[in-house]
């Protein structure tokens, strides 16, 4: 059963938005209250998705830093998570050992344990909700994700340049796809049928990114990478060595599409629900170099999306990157 209450009309919904119209947000008004009290130390509890991070996390922190330009953000998480926010302008992550996501996180309790006192005057928020404290704002914070030119060296030991082909990245499921009411993984069989279609390509070489190496893929010039990586790691090689991303909606596409730089990068993704994600997002990529094709699923399912949608796609990608080449 999908879980969306799209086309539904949601009272509770409306009523919540309109409270939030006419008396602001429980963040604007706390933010507000803060700066009037000179408060700078901001605390979030996190224990969401990646992707949530710059969706969601990373639009909160810019509106805090409007208002409060020396504001010291910090942050409690899973410990999967914290590499995830050295790509943000918060001051500092720390891991909650054993923290399983989905859970409340006591901040207080966290700081405690690891011998950190919070400061008196500190906002916390232990369960922030980007997702109605953005709503009709997405736009007025567009995410941008830093990267510092010293982690590109980590592709160095994964994988080497091959400049006499194109490198396409290839992300083959979610991996948390678990945590949603409708799939957004495209089938396995559908990934062989793209990579066999493209065998006798001796131009092409393709990178497989992932926990683990499942389901099983294999063909010419494929290089899984799947649980060789770090999340800094899979950047690094996605920015200076892949030219084509083909991925789920997800929180490696949401990185990659928000991550600045200026690397020409085509990305396609698939998608079962374009109300999600960066398309719901609605900004721009800040790396004015990223083409984006998004391609949704006949029924919004992805597994209805056909390998010949996706083979054209990236067909025209192939054809923009071919002649720079040797650029990857």
């Amino acid at each position: 059963m999908r879980l969306r209450s799209r086309g539904r009309f949601n009272v509770k919904r409306l009523a919540r938005l309109a409270s939030d119209r006419l008396r602001g947000t429980t963040f604007e008004r706390t933010l507000d209250a803060a700066a009037r009290a000179g408060t700078r130390d901001f605390v979030f509890g996190w224990n969401r998705g990646l992707g949530d991070i710059a969706l969601g996390l990373v639009p909160l922190f810019l509106r805090i830093r409007s208002i409060v330009p020396a504001a010291h953000i910090e942050v409690y998480t899973r410990d999967e998570l914290v590499p995830g926010f050295a790509l943000t302008d918060c001051d500092a992550a720390h891991a909650i050992p054993g923290l399983a996501r989905g859970t409340a996180v006591d901040v207080a309790a966290a700081a405690a344990a690891q011998g950190r006192a919070l400061p008196p005057s500190a906002v916390v928020f232990a369960d922030p909700d980007p997702t109605r404290w953005l709503d009709g704002q997405r736009t007025r914070y567009p995410p941008r994700l830093r990267w510092q030119p010293q982690w590109d060296a980590l592709a160095d030991a994964i994988v080497p340049r091959a400049p006499d082909r194109v490198t396409v990245g290839v992300h083959v499921n979610s991996e948390t796809a678990r945590y949603y009411g409708y799939v957004k993984d495209w089938p396995a069989a559908h990934w062989r049928a793209l990579l066999a279609r493209y065998r006798d390509r001796d131009d092409l070489r393709w990178l497989l990114f992932g926990h683990a190496p499942e389901p099983p893929l294999t063909g010419e010039h494929v290089v899984d990478l799947r649980g060789r990586t770090d999340l800094l790691s899979l950047l690094a090689v996605l920015r200076t060595r892949c030219r084509i991303l083909v991925v789920p909606d997800s929180g490696i596409l949401t990185l990659a599409y928000y991550l600045a730089g200026t690397e020409a990068l085509d990305v396609i993704s698939l998608w079962s629900d374009p109300r999600q994600g960066v398309l719901k997002q609605g900004c721009p990529s800040p790396n004015p170099h990223l083409v984006h094709t998004p391609l949704v699923g006949p029924g919004d399912d992805v597994r209805a999306l056909a390998v010949e949608r996706v083979a054209t796609a990236l067909d025209v990608a192939l054809a923009a990157a071919l002649p720079h080449a040797a650029t990857h």
